[in-house]
């Protein structure tokens, strides 16, 4: 199988599992409509965008000092990515493209939409907003099957629960996530090309 045909596979599956995923929320959670404030917010009001691109920069050495700490405790073992060998051979632009649609913008559409539009706002009703953030951030990271990212994931995920929790809009923590995938996508092309 040729890169583009990978990459098309890897969107298509992750679209399809996403849908799969989504479909199923709406039918568990249908006969509660309409759902109480706090579920779903999705607003071009307010000031999403700052909170978005500012738990970015709040992230950054966060998840960077976590996964030096991570790194010398797992020493290069764990899960991996099946996006990271393609991107760093970097060869098929097409390839790269459709990853980057993946990493950039569907993961973020579903997982926010998942994780903190509705897991966060379900935790609230159980614990406070500080333990909803952290267990919602660890269920997050434990999501992406890989046991050598827990710890850095579940430091994004506070931000990302953080972020949602104060601007009170998932377009902030999916801006926040998409930047954030974006930014990791491009510094492995990066990486791959200085090979």
């Amino acid at each position: 199988m040729n890169e583009q045909a990978r990459a098309g596979y890897i969107l298509i599956n992750y679209i399809l599992l996403a849908a799969g995923g989504l479909a199923v929320l709406f039918w568990s959670i249908r006969q509660y409509f309409p759902l109480p404030e706090g579920w779903f917010r999705l607003s071009l009001k307010g000031n999403w965008f700052w909170w978005g691109l500012g738990g970015y920069f709040a992230a950054l050495p966060l998840v960077i000092v976590v996964s030096l700490v991570n790194q010398a405790i797992w020493k290069g073992q764990g899960g991996s990515n099946p996006i990271l060998p393609i991107a760093l051979e970097g060869k098929d632009n097409i390839a790269l493209a459709i990853f980057f649609l993946t990493a950039s913008l569907a993961a973020p559409l579903f997982e926010e939409t998942l994780f903190r539009g509705f897991l966060l706002p379900s935790l609230t009703r159980y614990l406070p907003i500080w333990g909803a953030i952290i267990l919602s951030a660890l269920i997050f990271a434990i999501a992406h099957l890989s046991l050598s990212e827990v710890l850095p994931l579940t430091t994004l995920g506070i931000v990302l629960g953080f972020v949602y929790a104060r601007s009170r809009n998932l377009l902030a923590s999916m801006l926040l996530h998409s930047l954030w995938n974006s930014g990791t996508l491009i510094s492995l092309i990066l990486l791959g090309s200085v090979k």
